[in-house]
């Protein structure tokens, strides 16, 4: 009789362990990566290489979880508008919103590099109407995944540009005052973070940094995701 007890007890947490480890292994954490050639880890030689995104799967991978990271609308020149737009037309990208268990945001660079060199003067004023437009459409986006995702979107901010265009970089500190006030968004503040140019960018005249700064990105995602980040769906930190 009692090893006939022990059987069964034997054979119930087999099966527990069996079954948890099944749900565990056809667990899948999908990543939707929505942006431009930042976010889809262009180097200093004006290649795709290991980008943050990259990083960040790695990291998920060394904790057993099965990833999938969906690129398709990770596009080289995106702008704020386009994405928009796709948003609001596609029915699939709806629907791969609202199955998302993480989303990554970097846009904008591309919106303000086209406003700038469309306006033919200086004109402060325009300058400033155009910036404030640019946070409009941002802000229209956000609200338009918002009608579809409800968990959290980590969003990756620019940095200073090497070319020292003064407007532009007037630009990119503004949109990365209003992504820091958002509370619908973890931003992450990458112009303090990557502001040692020559351990950062191999390249002087390239905008994007070697693999050394997308780890850094990486590493800050990391530092901000687990102050806010809550244990659901297997994602635990």
């Amino acid at each position: 009789m009692i090893k006939t007890i022990k059987l069964v007890i034997l054979i119930i947490i087999s099966l527990s362990v069996y079954f948890i480890y099944q749900n565990t292994k056809n667990t899948n954490i999908k990543i939707l990566n929505l942006g431009d050639k930042l976010s889809q880890g262009f180097n200093s030689s004006g290649v795709k290489g290991y980008g943050f995104i990259n990083y960040y799967q790695e990291y998920l991978y060394a904790s057993t979880r099965k990833v999938d990271v969906n690129n398709e609308y990770s596009k080289k020149y995106l702008t704020i508008n386009e994405l928009l737009l796709q948003i609001k037309e596609k029915p699939r990208l709806k629907r791969e919103l609202a199955e998302s268990d993480i989303i990554f945001l970097t846009i904008g660079y591309n919106d303000l590099v086209y406003k700038i060199n469309l306006e033919e003067t200086t004109n402060r004023k325009n300058i400033n109407i155009l910036f404030t437009q640019t946070i409009k459409e941002y802000n229209k986006l956000i609200k338009e995944i918002r009608k579809y995702y409800k968990e959290e979107i980590i969003c990756v901010g620019y940095y200073k540009p090497n070319n020292k265009d003064y407007n532009l970089d007037l630009g990119i500190k503004r949109l990365n005052f209003f992504l820091e006030t958002q509370k619908e968004i973890t931003y992450i503040n990458t112009y303090k973070l990557l502001a040692d140019k020559k351990k950062y960018f191999s390249n002087p005249n390239s905008y994007y940094p070697n693999e050394l700064g997308y780890k850094k990105i990486f590493q800050e995602i990391i530092k901000q995701t687990k102050k806010t980040w809550k244990v659901k769906k297997n994602l635990i930190y």
